[in-house]
């Protein structure tokens, strides 16, 4: 077992760097997520004193060295079927090893915790390697879905996280508990279906083209009520489909990027920004203020006020007037 009192020592003099070090793989991590236009949360977190001390405690095998979680990372995402596409991502951009995931560890006839769990450290390439040595800086990353996340949050502090703990449990208790654990699954993968269900209505089919582009530029939740009655009432001006508009959206969105980034970064500070521009549905009214200003603006003041489109034309560097 790891001295104690020496663990104390080194991890009161380290804790700051591993910190930063986890803070720097989360900023990589959102960065290529935003590029990609995934919507996530993600965090990262070194762990406090005693948390560390208690987890040598309890796992005597390990030593400071190999304590591989004395940083933690997480990737929350909407939909299991996300998930890939995020370890994909995060094997380009780390060296990784030990992946675990918790539904194949679990079996066909078992139900329970799930998340998929892997340790990364930087590549040897990376201009920040130096600053973290890639063999000693790591940390265990976790990616959940919302629903895995919710199972995890409430499994951490009661008795039924594994079946260490579950097992002493009466069998009627381990049997709520299981039936708990399928409900969250089976959640986790009706909402999935139900996101690639969608009846392909006008404006959701627009809504889910438009909502790629926007998770580029921010991560910030947006209203889907909203964006609905919002692309509702201007697809008529448009004479193509849904789908051919999302083509042309393409186009116009790399041709305007550059201008995005900057009003989407200018606003994170503005105060009299508008409500509208946190809003997938605020590239398309940018593309109506360039292509059909007068259409776009007499159609807009039949059910939303003109200050709002007033200022996110001002955002967009474009005056109604």
């Amino acid at each position: 077992m790891t001295n104690l009192e020496d663990a104390r020592k080194r991890w009161l003099k380290e804790r700051k760097k591993w910190e930063r070090f986890g803070l720097e793989a989360a900023n990589k991590l959102k960065t290529a997520l935003r590029q990609r236009g995934i919507w996530a949360e993600v965090s990262a977190r070194a762990k406090e004193m005693d948390s560390l001390i208690k987890k040598l405690i309890n796992k005597p095998d390990k030593t400071y060295e190999s304590l591989g979680d004395k940083v933690g990372v997480r990737v929350v995402v909407r939909y299991v079927s996300e998930i890939e596409g995020v370890m994909t991502l995060v094997s380009d951009l780390f060296a990784c090893s030990g992946r675990e995931n918790k539904l194949s560890n679990l079996g066909p006839d078992k139900v329970g915790y799930l998340s998929t769990h892997i340790d990364i450290r930087l590549k040897n390439g990376d201009p920040l390697a130096a600053k973290f040595t890639p063999s000693v800086y790591r940390a265990e990353l976790q990616v959940r879905t919302m629903a895995q996340h919710l199972w995890a949050d409430m499994a951490h502090d009661t008795f039924y996280k594994n079946d260490e703990t579950l097992n002493p449990l009466p069998p009627p208790l381990q049997r709520r508990v299981n039936v708990l654990a399928g409900v969250v699954e089976v959640a986790d993968n009706e909402f999935d279906r139900l996101n690639r269900e969608t009846p392909g209505k006008p404006e959701v089919v627009m809504l889910k083209a438009l909502e790629r582009y926007y998770l580029t530029l921010t991560s910030k939740r947006y209203n889907v009520e909203l964006s609905l009655q919002v692309i509702r009432l201007l697809l008529p001006l448009y004479q193509s489909k849904p789908k051919q508009i999302a083509v042309h959206f393409k186009e116009f969105f790399a041709e305007r990027a550059d201008v995005l980034s900057t009003v989407y970064s200018d606003a994170e500070s503005d105060e009299g920004r508008s409500a509208f521009l946190y809003q997938p549905e605020s590239l398309m009214i940018y593309h109506l203020l360039e292509t059909k200003p007068i259409a776009m603006h007499d159609r807009w003041n039949t059910e939303f006020p003109e200050r709002e489109l007033e200022r996110i034309a001002a955002m967009f560097g474009i005056s109604l007037s």
